[in-house]
C-alpha cells in the first residue's frame, strides 16, 4: 500500500474507464448572514489599462516597496477576475462548482476600515468579518515574511467538498487547479495596474486559518500581498 500522501492521494483520485462520478447538486457558495460592514466596490473597468502582453511582460512576484495605500479602483480591478459575471466567474472550474472562497485582509485602503473582508463575487461587495488586521500575527503565518509595506493580502481557500460531489476524490485536484487559475489572474490584473503582487504560497495552515477563523473543511490555497 503507498503510503507517501502525495501519491496516494492521485492513486486514489485517478479516473478509469469503469469508474462512475457522483455528480451530485452543486453547492452553494458562501454568505455571511451578518457582517460588520458591507463594502461595495467601484464597477470594474473592462477596457483600457495595460495591453495584455505588455502585463505579462512584467508578470513576476513582487513585494510591495513604497507602502502606499490602495485605491477601492485598484481592489475592484484586482478582483475582477473573481466576480460572477452572468452567473459564471472569471476563472474556469470543473463543473462550476468553485471550490474557491476569497478573503481580504485590509492594511491600508482608501476609504475602507482595516479588517478581514469576506468577497461576494455575486455582487462585487467586501463583508466585514474583524476589525483587525494583525500585521505580527499574519507575519508569523507567512513565516515571517515582512508585510511592512502591504497595503492588503488576498487569501484564497478551497472547500474541496464542493468539488467532490461532483467529482469524488478527483474533485481536490479540480480545487488545487482552481486556486491556480484564479491566483495567476489575480496577479496579472495587479501588474496590469502598475501595483505589486507576492503570491505566498509557504505558510503555517493552521496559523491562516484560525486569523481567518475559517470552519472545518475550508482550508487556505495561496496568499496574495498586495500593495505599491
Amino acid at each position: 500500500m503507498e503510503k507517501h500522501p502525495g501519491k496516494l492521494f492521485y492513486r486514489l483520485s485517478r479516473l478509469s474507464p469503469e469508474d462512475r462520478l457522483p455528480l451530485r447538486r452543486k453547492p452553494k457558495a458562501k454568505v455571511y448572514a451578518n457582517p460588520l460592514e458591507t463594502q461595495a466596490l467601484p464597477p470594474f473597468r473592462q477596457e483600457g489599462g495595460a495591453p495584455l502582453f505588455r502585463a505579462l511582460a512584467h508578470l513576476q512576484p513582487r513585494l510591495p516597496e513604497l507602502g502606499a495605500a490602495l485605491t477601492l479602483k485598484d481592489l475592484s480591478q484586482v478582483l475582477y477576475p473573481l466576480a460572477e459575471r452572468g452567473g459564471v466567474r472569471g476563472f474556469p472550474s470543473a463543473g462550476e462548482a468553485y471550490p474557491l472562497e476569497a478573503y481580504l485582509v485590509v492594511r491600508r485602503v482608501e476609504g475602507v476600515f482595516p479588517g478581514v473582508y469576506h468577497y461576494f463575487p455575486k455582487e462585487h461587495q467586501l463583508f466585514q468579518l474583524s476589525s483587525r488586521a494583525e500585521e505580527g500575527a499574519w507575519s508569523e503565518a507567512l513565516m515571517g515574511l515582512s508585510l511592512a509595506q502591504a497595503a492588503a493580502l488576498l487569501v484564497l481557500t478551497l472547500l474541496p467538498e464542493r468539488s467532490e460531489a461532483l467529482f469524488g476524490l478527483r474533485g481536490y485536484r479540480y480545487a488545487l487547479l482552481e486556486a491556480g487559475y484564479a491566483a495567476g489572474l489575480v496577479l496579472l490584473s495587479a501588474v496590469g495596474q502598475g501595483l505589486f503582487a507576492y503570491p505566498a504560497e509557504t505558510f503555517y495552515d493552521e496559523g491562516v486559518a484560525r486569523l481567518l477563523r475559517l470552519p472545518e473543511g475550508e482550508y487556505p490555497g495561496v496568499v496574495v500581498i498586495l500593495g505599491r
